[in-house]
C-alpha cells in the first residue's frame, strides 16, 4: 500500500473557496496525491480503479480550461502498486514510489524515470542509500532538483513514518538521507512532503495528537529553520485524512485529495483557492555589516559623482542602518596619486559626501553619517589607480 485509504467524514472550512471536485479527473474509485507540472501542463496522480485493485500512475493534460481524461502511464505501471508522483521543474524526470517492483530492496521503494519523447524510460531504483528494507514512499523533488524528500518507516526515525531528505552531490549521486528532525516528525505518521517554492513554505501531513483527526496538513518555512515548530493549516484540515497537495495552474489555486461525496468513490481530486495570507511569511534576513563589501563603489578619474547603476551595497547598508537605528558610520573618500595633494583632498571629501547624500535619500538621518576625505594618503594598491579611487565605510563607536 503506497498511501492511506481510510476515509472519514469531511467538514467544510473557511477558505477563499470550498474544495471543488474536478469532474473530469474523478472517474475511478479512488484518485489522490496530485502533482501538477507547470512545464508540461500535466497533472500526475495516483489512481485505484476498484476497492482492492492495485494503485497506478495516471496523467491528465490541462488545456487552460479543463483537464483531459486521465490516462495510465503504461511505461511505468506494472502488476503491483505505483503512485505518489513528483516531477522536476522541467518535467523531464519523474520520481515515484512502487511496491514489489523490479530491483526492489523490500516493501516499497523510490524510483526515477526520464522523459523520452512521448514516453518514459525504464524506471531505475534510486539505490540502497535512498531505499531500505523498510517502506519508502511519497517522494518530492525540490525545484532545483538537488533535494529529495520522502516518507519512510526505516530505522532511525521518531515514530511510525517520518520525513527524510537526501541531497544530490556534484556528481549527481544521492547522499545518505537525513531525518528532518523531531519538530516535523513525531511518534505518529508524517507523510506527503511538498515544497511550495513560491511561498517559501514546506508542507507535510501528520497524524500526531492535537489535529482534527487522521492526517492533518502542517506548514513550516522553507528552507527548514532549525528550532522552528510547524503550524497546522487549520482552515484546510478536516476530520478526514488530509494529505496530498499541489500548486495549481491558476493564481492561488491548489489541488488536494479529499473524501468524495459520491458513495461509489472514496477519494477525489479537488480544486481549492487559498488566500496567500494563510501561508507563513518568509523569515526576515537581517543584514550583517561584516557581509557588506564596498569595493564596487569606484569613481572615474577626477570625478566624485556616483554613476549608474549604483552598487546595491549602498541599499543594503541603508537597510542595515534602518535595522540598527542607534548605529552611526564613518565614510572615508580616497583618490589615486594623480594630481596635487590639495586637489586630491577636496576630491576625496566630495566622494565621501556623495555617498552620504545618497544614504540620506534612502532615509538615513544626516547626523548618523560622518565623512572624511583622505586624499591619496592611504593607497590600497600601489599599481592599481582605479582601486585607489574608492570609498571605505566603517561602523562608528557610539
Amino acid at each position: 500500500m503506497l498511501a492511506w485509504l481510510i476515509p472519514f467524514v469531511a467538514f467544510c472550512m473557511p477558505l477563499d473557496s470550498l474544495p471543488s471536485p474536478i469532474t473530469e479527473l474523478n472517474l475511478q474509485r479512488t484518485q489522490y496525491f496530485p502533482h501538477f507540472n507547470a512545464a508540461s501542463q500535466n497533472l500526475y496522480l495516483t489512481i485505484r480503479k476498484a476497492a482492492k485493485s492495485d494503485e497506478e500512475l495516471f496523467v491528465a493534460h490541462w488545456n487552460g480550461r479543463h483537464f483531459d481524461a486521465p490516462a495510465p502511464i503504461d511505461a511505468i505501471n506494472r502488476e503491483n502498486n505505483e503512485g505518489t508522483p513528483s516531477l522536476t521543474k522541467d518535467g523531464k524526470t519523474l520520481y515515484f514510489s512502487a511496491c514489489e517492483y523490479p530491483n526492489s530492496f523490500g516493501g516499497c521503494d523510490l524510483y526515477e524515470s526520464q522523459r523520452m519523447g512521448d514516453s518514459w524510460t525504464k524506471p531505475k531504483n534510486l539505490g540502497f542509500l535512498i531505499n531500505s528494507h523498510e517502506w519508502e514512499g511519497q517522494p518530492h523533488i525540490s525545484s532545483d532538483g538537488k533535494q529529495l524528500y520522502f516518507s519512510s518507516d526505516r530505522l532511525g526515525g521518531y515514530g511510525k513514518r517520518d520525513i527524510w531528505v537526501s541531497e544530490k552531490d556534484d556528481q549527481g549521486r544521492w547522499n545518505t538521507p537525513k531525518n528532518v528532525g523531531n519538530l516535523i516528525n513525531s511518534n505518529e505518521d508524517e507523510q506527503g512532503p511538498y515544497i511550495l517554492a513560491n511561498k517559501s513554505v514546506f508542507l507535510f501531513s501528520s497524524s500526531k495528537s492535537g489535529g482534527k483527526g487522521g492526517l492533518d496538513y502542517y506548514q513550516t518555512r522553507y528552507p527548514i529553520i532549525a528550532g522552528e515548530s510547524p503550524e497546522a493549516l487549520q482552515t484546510l484540515n478536516t476530520s478526514s485524512h488530509d494529505a496530498g497537495i499541489s500548486l495549481g495552474p491558476e493564481i492561488d489555486s491548489y489541488f488536494i485529495s479529499r473524501k468524495s461525496t459520491e458513495p461509489e468513490r472514496e477519494l477525489d481530486i479537488a480544486r481549492v483557492y487559498i488566500s496567500p495570507e494563510i501561508w507563513l511569511k518568509a523569515p526576515v534576513k537581517r543584514i550583517q555589516f561584516d557581509s557588506l563589501s564596498f569595493e564596487a563603489i569606484q569613481f572615474a578619474n577626477n570625478a566624485w559623482n556616483l554613476t549608474e547603476p549604483i552598487p546595491d551595497c549602498l541599499a543594503k547598508l541603508a537597510n542595515y542602518l534602518q535595522e540598527n537605528p542607534s548605529q552611526s558610520i564613518d565614510i572615508q573618500g580616497h583618490t589615486d596619486d594623480i594630481g596635487n595633494a590639495s586637489s586630491n583632498q577636496i576630491l576625496s571629501e566630495k566622494r565621501a559626501l556623495a555617498v552620504k547624500m545618497y544614504l540620506i535619500k534612502l532615509g538615513i538621518a544626516a547626523d548618523r553619517i560622518f565623512t572624511q576625505g583622505m586624499g591619496n594618503t592611504v593607497p590600497k594598491e600601489k599599481l592599481n589607480r582605479q582601486m585607489n579611487r574608492r570609498i571605505e565605510i566603517r561602523l562608528r563607536s557610539n
